[in-house]
C-alpha cells in the first residue's frame, strides 16, 4: 500500500494545529475595558469591523502606513489575544495590517457602528468615548492646525450631520470647542486653539512616543487618506 507523502501529512498537521489555536483563542478571548477604548477609537480612525460571507462574528482590521508601523504593532501587542498571526506587510500600498479572529466580542460594535455595510457615528457617540479612545482615534486621524493653531480631526469619511453628532460628543464629554470645516467636497473637525491645552492634557498620558509628534508638529499626511482598508479574508 502506497504511504502517504510526508509533505501532505504536514500540511495536513499544520491546518488542524492553526484550526486548534484559532479556536483556543476564541474560547478564551474578551474584550477588556483597554481594549473597548482602543477598539472605539480605532473605529473612529483608521480601523473597521467585517466579517467572511458564512461567518457571524466580525472581525477587527486595522491598517496604518509603514511610517506608523510602530504605532500598529502597538496596538498589535493589545490585541494580541485576538491575533492568529503577527502584522503582515501590505507591499502593494506600503502598510501593515492587523486582523484579529472572527469574534462574538465585536458584534455589538458592528451593530452599533455601522449600517447597510458602511461605518456611521450613532447618536449615543459621547456614551463611549473616554481619554483612550480619544488619544487613540488623534493617533490613527488627528493632527496640529496650521500654523501650530488648534488641532484636527480627520473625519472626511463621515457626512456632515455625522461631524455634527461627533462635534458635540466632544463638547459633551470633553467641553471641548469644536467647530466644522470644509475641507474640499469633505467635512472635518477643528478644535479650537483656546482648547488645545485641555485636549492636549486629556490625550497626552496615552500617546505613545512614536507619534507624540502629532502633538507638536503639523503632519500633512494624513493616515488615513490614500490607505485601502480593503483587506482579504482568509480565515
Amino acid at each position: 500500500m502506497k504511504g502517504i507523502p510526508r509533505e501532505v501529512e504536514d500540511q495536513k498537521k499544520h491546518r488542524i494545529t492553526n484550526s486548534q489555536a484559532i479556536r483556543s483563542l476564541r474560547d478564551n478571548f474578551f474584550l477588556n475595558s483597554e481594549q473597548k477604548s482602543v477598539l472605539i477609537g480605532t473605529l473612529l480612525g483608521d480601523g473597521s469591523l467585517s466579517k467572511n460571507g458564512w461567518a457571524k462574528n466580525y472581525r477587527l482590521n486595522m491598517i496604518q502606513g509603514d511610517a506608523q508601523k510602530e504605532y500598529l504593532f502597538w496596538k498589535f501587542q493589545l490585541f494580541r489575544n485576538a491575533c492568529c498571526s503577527e502584522p503582515s506587510y501590505q507591499k502593494w500600498n506600503r502598510s501593515w495590517l492587523i486582523r484579529t479572529i472572527s469574534h462574538s466580542a465585536f458584534n455589538n460594535y458592528a451593530e452599533t457602528f455601522y449600517a447597510g455595510g458602511k461605518k456611521i457615528i450613532p447618536r449615543t457617540i459621547a456614551q463611549f468615548l473616554d481619554p483612550l479612545a480619544l488619544a487613540v482615534w488623534f493617533m490613527d486621524d488627528g493632527a496640529l492646525g496650521g500654523r501650530g493653531e488648534g488641532y484636527i480631526l480627520n473625519t472626511q469619511s463621515f457626512s456632515y450631520k455625522e461631524n455634527e453628532v461627533l462635534r458635540l460628543g466632544l463638547q459633551e464629554r470633553f467641553s471641548a470647542k469644536v467647530s466644522i470645516h470644509k475641507d474640499k467636497k469633505w467635512w472635518r473637525l477643528y478644535i479650537w486653539k483656546g482648547s488645545m491645552d485641555n485636549f492636549r492634557n486629556i490625550i497626552d498620558p496615552y500617546v505613545i512616543p512614536a507619534i507624540r509628534y502629532k502633538l507638536y508638529a503639523f503632519d500633512p499626511v494624513e493616515t488615513t487618506r490614500g490607505l485601502s482598508t480593503k483587506v482579504e479574508m482568509k480565515i
